[in-house]
């Protein structure tokens, strides 16, 4: 057994619940602000008459464009300032981005507000994987990392249902004005009700021990041979996850001649019920099974993807809506349940002040790299595909980005070999 934590004084049970409960609301924000501009595709294609690689730029590339730049410096500030603070400052910030898109009055505009709310998220994904690693021990990690990851689902599931009836009475720029006021409560709520954790360490390792060098942090992060085969597998499954996930609804819309209004309540309740039930008990399972062979912790984040794309193959080759909608539920469940291992790992396979340096690296490869290719290549694929397949170039160019999902098992795989061996080397046993 390697979760061999010290036994310091953790915030009472009751304050460590509100902190999660509060992360888990800017997790919930910070997912619907990335993702509500999928359900909104279609009319902002219309007023500002572009096309699929335009739409794909404005829902990956701008968006992680600036948050990729701005990761690693808002991971070093994790790992040096208060993080209670951090967090609040960067959901004021891409809040206040949100309501600028709903306000933009040209494509330029849209570009340049998305480039605002990656700044602003850059910092939020960090600085919550560490506060929540100081308040919750390596065995219990994952569970608790699966209730901050309740946020994708819950997400989904308002902007499936709520913000498609907004968007239909209030136009896209109603839905996105709508998205931005609860940030803004929220930011000020962490700020007034929530404090700094203290930063538990390893057993040999001082709580008062300053944060290493970036150079220092990044070459232990590579010497640790599990925690790259873990980030490599996430890469992919990111870039597939964004791609997918940006452009699910609009083929849906243009194969079976919907509109969101009539289906997205149906999507919302069966995506998140699948969503919220799925990633809590495979936070759960994973700790459970973690406690008996670490490696199962690996093994879980391969069989959950595995289900990923054994459902996205139903729901872009299926004929049937009723199919294509239970199969969807499937797929965005399946494509996130290896995230909330995924960053409990991350964060136990560093040192206590490497966590927000390793936590900013997740993000930023979630969204340059996934967010910023994903959207894109779908795009870029279908505006290809379209020469040769007409109308199904869309679905040809995501069964083309999903296929590479059966690279990421293979990482998650090899991530488990070596994967005892580097967590008594980061608690330094």
């Amino acid at each position: 057994m390697v979760n061999r934590e010290l036994e310091e004084p953790r915030p009472a049970v009751s304050q460590r619940a509100l902190i999660l409960l509060l992360l888990y609301f800017l997790n919930t924000l910070l997912v619907l602000d990335k993702i509500i501009l999928s359900v909104l595709l279609e009319p902002i294609k219309a007023e500002f008459s572009l096309n699929d690689s335009q739409l794909g730029l404005l829902t990956g590339a701008a968006y992680a464009l600036c948050l990729g730049v701005a990761s690693i410096p808002f991971g070093i500030a994790v790992d040096r300032t208060n993080r209670r603070n951090l967090a609040s400052a960067c959901l004021a910030v891409w809040s206040g981005m949100t309501a600028l898109c709903a306000m933009a009055p040209n494509y330029l505009v849209f570009l340049l507000a998305r480039l605002g709310v990656g700044l602003g998220e850059a910092g939020g994904g960090p600085t919550s994987l560490s506060i929540i690693s100081d308040l919750y021990e390596h065995k219990r990690r994952a569970t608790a990392m699966a209730i901050f990851s309740l946020g994708s689902p819950t997400a989904a599931l308002i902007n499936l249902t709520l913000n498609t009836q907004i968007a239909h009475h209030f136009g896209w720029r109603g839905a996105l004005i709508a998205a931005a006021v609860p940030g803004l409560l929220l930011a000020l709520s962490i700020r007034l009700f929530t404090s700094e954790p203290e930063r538990l360490n390893t057993r040999t390792q001082s709580a008062a021990e300053e944060a290493p060098p970036l150079k220092e942090t990044l070459a232990f992060i590579l010497s640790q041979r599990s925690l790259v085969w873990l980030l490599s597998g996430a890469a992919i499954s990111y870039i597939v996850l964004a791609g997918v996930s940006s452009w699910n609804f609009s083929y849906i819309v243009r194969n079976f001649d919907v509109s969101l209004h009539e289906i997205g309540p149906y999507f919302g309740v069966a995506i998140s019920a699948a969503g919220l039930i799925g990633t809590y008990l495979t936070g759960r399972v994973a700790d459970y099974l973690g406690q008996k062979n670490e490696a199962w912790r690996c093994w879980v984040m391969a069989l959950t993807t595995v289900g990923a794309i054994s459902f996205g193959t139903v729901v872009f080759t299926t004929s049937s809506l009723t199919a294509a909608v239970l199969c969807t539920a499937g797929l965005a469940t399946c494509a996130t349940l290896w995230t909330a291992p995924g960053f409990a790992l991350s964060q136990s396979l560093v040192r206590a002040r490497m966590r927000g340096v390793t936590g900013s690296i997740i993000f930023l490869i979630a969204n340059l790299i996934g967010y910023g290719l994903g959207p894109l290549l779908v795009g870029v694929f279908s505006d290809l595909y379209y020469a040769t397949q007409g109308e199904d170039g869309l679905q040809f160019a995501i069964l083309a980005v999903l296929s590479l999902d059966i690279i990421a098992v293979f990482c998650f795989l090899r991530a488990a070999g070596p994967l005892t061996e580097d967590l008594k080397r980061a608690q330094k046993i």
